[in-house]
């Protein structure tokens, strides 16, 4: 989800980025919960009629289902905030519960490129990647294309202009 949370000039501004998250925490646990309740009940009944080796399987079934749950979880509150000023384009990156940050790079905004690599579709891209001496960091990647195609038009709004190349391919020599 790409959104605009402040706007201070034409030149400046603070964009988030964030993946679209179906589910809220609690609702993320009573599904857990909810499958580990079946998983356990019939694990029991079959553990009860005299196949007691359902045990062991049904607690790492569990065990990599807590895994999963717990990993989906950390991932769904990942964020990325791109703040544009005159003179430079600072990007965070923050991940988990109280948002650390992971990630913290600046660029000049002069000499910032953005690159973008086109896929299969003519308007949607596949990568945005800002660029320049200080580096190259590939922006939004849990983005889906239409919105990467957002952010790309959100930049451009701003004054940062986004060169598109189509998808890398191989030559032979």
């Amino acid at each position: 989800m790409v959104t605009e949370v402040g706007r201070y000039s034409p030149r400046c501004a603070c964009i988030l980025l964030q993946p679209n998250q179906s589910l809220s925490v609690s609702a993320n646990l009573w599904v857990f919960f909810s499958l580990v309740a079946v998983s356990l009940g019939i694990s029991l009944a079959f553990a009860f009629a005299g196949a007691w080796m359902i045990l062991p399987f049904a607690g790492l079934e569990m065990l990599l289902l807590a895994v999963l749950f717990a990993y989906v979880c950390l991932e769904g509150t990942r964020r990325e905030v791109i703040r544009i000023d005159d003179e430079q384009v600072v990007f965070d990156c923050c991940r988990g519960f109280r948002q650390q940050s992971v990630y913290h790079r600046e660029f000049t905004r002069d000499s910032l490129a953005v690159l973008v690599r086109m896929g299969s579709g003519t308007a949607e891209p596949a990568s945005v990647s800002f660029s320049g001496p200080e580096g190259c960091l590939e922006v939004g990647e849990f983005l889906t294309d239409a919105e990467k195609a957002e952010l790309v038009k959100r930049l451009g709004r701003i004054g940062i202009c986004a060169r598109k190349d189509r998808a890398l391919q191989l030559h032979q020599f």
